[in-house]
């Protein structure tokens, strides 16, 4: 086996280049969720935009069957007048006279309903219209924040190239055996295999480690692991 300190040093290099390269995964794979994440809120939002243009849609069809029961009764008034011309007694003379009454009022409520429905579209067009330019900025916001996250992965993509070529290179400077176990460690605790020695600490667990396991580290004749997390312990000098 090659010289124990200098496989040490090795190994607390390459636990720097991994952390490195994790986080910048992590980063990476952050990206495609985040913009997925804003997609589907803008996608909300044009929803409810379509919610209230559809809601225009329906008070535009309340209006046209207002307009068209306004326009029966109108029949109905002009039908009953042209009655009144050919009644031959008063009682049929008052009937239609009743009818009209009714037929009028009733023309009434109907051109309250269909004024109501108008200040209601009027309401809805302009709010469609106000969420329509603010979905329209969004948009343009939403574009470009794509474009810089596509931007942001591309160039982590390519720091990732060169941090995993420089990982290869010394990881070939590693004994094998080490590498070995380096690496099992590093799948199995997080992607944190080497942790440095403080206060008397594991830097992993923060378990305080007896005097013993202490002096084995700074002997340096054999790899030291913490008794609790399992991860290869080392003393900055």
């Amino acid at each position: 086996m090659a010289n124990l300190e200098e496989q040490i040093k090795l190994l607390v290099e390459l636990q720097g280049l991994d952390t490195h390269i994790f986080k910048l995964e992590d980063v990476l794979e952050s990206i495609p969720r985040k913009i997925k994440t804003e997609e589907d809120e803008f996608k909300e939002k044009a929803t409810n935009l379509k919610k209230v243009e559809d809601g225009v849609k329906t008070l535009l069809l309340k209006r046209k069957e207002k307009e068209g029961e306004l326009e029966t009764k109108e029949g109905v008034i002009k039908k009953y007048q042209t009655q009144l011309y050919q009644v031959k007694t008063n009682k049929e003379y008052t009937a239609l006279q009743e009818e009209i009454g009714r037929a009028k009022a009733d023309n009434s409520l109907i051109e309250e309903d269909i004024i109501r429905i108008l200040d209601q579209i009027d309401i809805e067009n302009k709010k469609g219209a106000k969420e329509k330019e603010i979905l329209k900025q969004e948009e343009a916001v939403l574009a470009e924040e794509k474009k810089k996250l596509n931007e942001d992965a591309a160039k982590i993509k390519g720091e990732l190239e060169k941090l995993k070529l420089q990982r290869s290179e010394l990881a070939a400077k590693v004994d094998k055996t080490i590498l070995s176990k380096y690496e099992r460690i590093v799948k199995s605790k997080d992607g944190l295999a080497v942790v440095s020695v403080a206060n008397e600490a594991c830097q992993g667990c923060f378990r305080i480690l007896p005097p013993q396991v202490i002096n084995e580290i700074r002997m340096k004749s054999d790899l030291v692991v913490c008794e609790n997390c399992a991860r290869i312990l080392y003393i900055e000098e």
